[in-house]
């Protein structure tokens, strides 16, 4: 490197211009630190712990909405819904979960097929029981009807198996006998209901999200790596302008 070269370089270190450009690059990031910074810091003061989040892209960055369309059953009075393995009754979230098979409407009773359970509520859609593999002639449960009879049929592997009146017996039946099979739909109207409902229930709130854009940890590796730039950024800044001011005196 020449002598003037390496002039030139001193030159540019030692002036304010190495700091401008540093200052200008991290300007955004760093702004982005101090509002968050200041939010979380009034955060009761402005509710941000009550308001529920309803952006469906903010929730799907949280996995709190599922890809694809809701799929519907209807019986009787009663639809039900299953979105991501989320089951509805109506709008209703249920603690029970699966790949919704059917449901079939009883006198006094609902009863919701996935593929791997059986879940039985009252006229009320208060639950009641529920039925595992233990309990079923086989897994995965591919259809769900009534007969003529109004037993519960239960299509397994291309077999017919009848549920008595208290489902805890089951008997393979003829495949000629006539059975109301459940029809499942896609249920893109409802979608918004639904959606509803999983925000309410999950008690999503702006708290949550000002928190980690805070941190950078909502924009993943990316943004936690931009947090630990503009920190390091604002160390070197302050250091060199310190450096800066005790020079010119």
């Amino acid at each position: 490197m020449s002598e003037a070269q390496s002039r030139k370089k001193r030159r540019f270190w030692g002036s304010r211009r190495w700091h401008r450009y540093l200052g200008a690059v991290f300007a955004l990031p760093l702004l982005w630190l101090c509002i968050t910074g200041l939010l979380l810091q009034h955060q009761d003061d402005l509710g941000l712990d009550e308001r529920r989040v309803k952006s469906e892209w903010l929730l799907k960055q949280y996995d709190q909405i599922p890809e694809g369309e809701p799929h519907l059953a209807k019986a009787g009075r009663f639809t039900v819904a299953e979105w991501g393995g989320v089951l509805f009754l109506g709008a209703k979230i249920l603690e029970e979960s699966g790949t919704l098979v059917g449901v079939v409407a009883k006198p006094a009773e609902l009863v919701i097929a996935t593929s791997e359970e059986v879940f039985v509520y009252d006229a009320q859609g208060t639950y009641l029981d529920r039925l595992g593999e233990e309990s079923l002639p086989g897994v995965p449960i591919e259809k769900v009807g009534l007969d003529d009879a109004g037993r519960v049929v239960l299509e397994i592997d291309g077999e017919r198996h009848a549920l008595s009146d208290d489902a805890l017996v089951h008997e393979a039946v003829s495949e000629n006998g006539a059975v109301s099979w459940s029809v499942i739909k896609i249920g893109g109207a409802e979608r918004g209901a639904l959606q509803e409902a999983l925000v309410e229930g999950a008690g999503f709130t702006w708290s949550r999200v000002i928190t980690d854009l805070h941190s950078g940890s909502l924009l993943g590796k990316l943004g936690r790596l931009m947090v630990d730039l503009t920190g390091v950024a604002v160390i070197v800044l302050t250091l060199f302008g310190i450096r800066l001011v005790f020079k010119r005196t």
